[in-house]
């Protein structure tokens, strides 16, 4: 494949908090794949390019990785969240990169 042909990636930063404190690993991924899944469906996330490459269960930030022409439509996405399960959910976020190390 020729470099032409690849898709940009960018990467967002964000935090995660449900009832009030990070959620736990498996239920932090859960959340995120599960309000893409239910924002875009199948085929709105598989042109987003959506991919959870880190999360952190101490402090609830995280990275996700879109195609560059979807930055806009992830983090209205990201700042739709607002409950989970009957809990207050938040997914804010805080920075967007080209690159992983920049964030």
């Amino acid at each position: 494949m020729k470099p032409s042909e690849r898709f940009r990636r960018r990467y967002i930063l964000f935090v995660l908090t449900c009832g009030g404190a990070p959620p736990a690993h498996a239920q932090g991924k859960t959340i995120i794949h599960e309000h893409f899944l239910s924002f875009f469906g199948e085929l709105g996330v598989s042109t987003l390019a959506f991919k959870l490459v880190k999360y952190d269960e101490k402090t609830g930030r995280g990275v996700v990785r879109c195609g560059r022409e979807k930055v806009e439509q992830a983090i209205f996405c990201m700042a739709c969240l607002a409950d989970w399960k009957g809990e207050a959910a938040r997914m804010e976020p805080v920075s967007t990169s080209g690159t992983i190390s920049r964030l």
